[in-house]
């Protein structure tokens, strides 16, 4: 494979090129239009921000998600949205291909090891520094996809004594304007004082749980949990795999539905999107794994908990569910 061959640079005078407080710019390329994979890459952009806090960061991802997603990290100074379809539109895809690579950065850094296309990307920046991976020793290297960017960068960086310090976690990074949002739209919705768990029940293909079982579920948390409110956050596709017994919610403004996912006190969902959107918020989620491994891409940070359905009894879930709210 052609980008099994790339080399990360070598670290000659690392520290002079590279002094903590200057206002280096950095890309990240990680090509993708999914939901899920642009907010995988809060916590790499946290941590360069930590590490250089006056730094330009510039991206490379496809769609328009990420002016939405990142619209409160003002570190990132520009975004190469390429199209979703790129032998659909050759011509803007080949404009703005042309117009990254014509700029000059400090680092350059694969958002993803298992993407060829950030690898080739980075491959063609102008960049002094150039980071695909964490070479040949991966002593402590974790599992979880936001993480290993992260580790990447850390242990290009040196010295070594950090490599296993906190990651930060997943980021939207919502004002305080917009959390008192939602907290006005759940009030709406129920017009009631209690709390309220948001449950979350689409997937796509196999990651997405049965009715069969999400009925059962959604009866014992009516059961179990009589003082709370249940909201069910509705997708794109306007599918319910409880038949809409719950009040529900659907906004195309996925700021808004965080901003009500940060006023519950936990979010029930499976591996998808608005499961890695609830994350990216301070409210405990809890990720549901059946087909997707739960270590490379479950909720981490704060009480988040991925939980493989495949092995933990729905009893269990129930329980645990109790232990975070009371």
């Amino acid at each position: 494979m052609l980008t099994g061959s790339f080399r990360n640079s070598k670290r000659i005078n690392l520290l002079e090129s590279l002094p903590r407080d200057s206002e280096i710019k950095v890309l990240i390329t990680r090509p993708n239009h999914r939901l899920g994979n642009q907010l995988l890459i809060t916590p790499l952009i946290q941590e360069i921000n930590k590490q250089f806090p006056n730094c330009k960061i510039h991206l490379i991802v496809n769609g328009n998600l990420s002016y939405i997603l990142l619209s409160n990290y003002h570190c990132v100074e520009t975004i190469f949205n390429l199209p979703k379809k790129p032998f659909n539109n050759i011509i803007d895809y080949l404009k703005k291909s042309i117009s990254l690579i014509s700029n000059q950065y400090d680092i350059a850094i694969v958002g993803c090891e298992d993407s060829n296309s950030s690898k080739i990307f980075v491959k063609l920046s102008r960049a002094k520094f150039k980071i695909y991976n964490s070479g040949t020793t991966k002593l402590n290297r974790p599992e979880h996809i936001a993480k290993i960017p992260i580790y990447n960068l850390r242990k290009f960086l040196g010295p070594s004594d950090y490599l296993t310090d906190r990651y930060p976690k997943l980021s939207i990074k919502l004002s305080r304007q917009e959390i008192e949002k939602g907290n006005q739209r759940i009030k709406a919705l129920f017009n009631s004082n209690k709390k309220t768990i948001c449950i979350f029940t689409f997937a796509t293909g196999n990651k997405c749980l049965s009715k069969k079982w999400w009925l059962k579920f959604y009866k014992e948390l009516k059961t179990e949990f009589t003082d709370f409110n249940v909201l069910e956050i509705l997708p794109n596709e306007n599918v319910s795999q409880i038949n809409y017994e719950s009040v529900h919610f659907y906004s195309n403004n996925l700021r808004e539905i965080a901003s009500v996912i940060e006023n519950s006190v936990v979010f029930i969902g499976a591996d998808s999107g608005i499961m890695h959107l609830s994350s990216s918020t301070n409210t405990t989620t809890f990720g549901l794994f059946n087909v997707t491994d739960p270590k490379t891409y479950g909720p981490y940070g704060g009480n988040n908990i991925p939980l493989d359905t495949n092995s933990v009894k729905l009893s269990e879930i129930i329980e645990r569910i109790k232990e975070a709210i009371f």
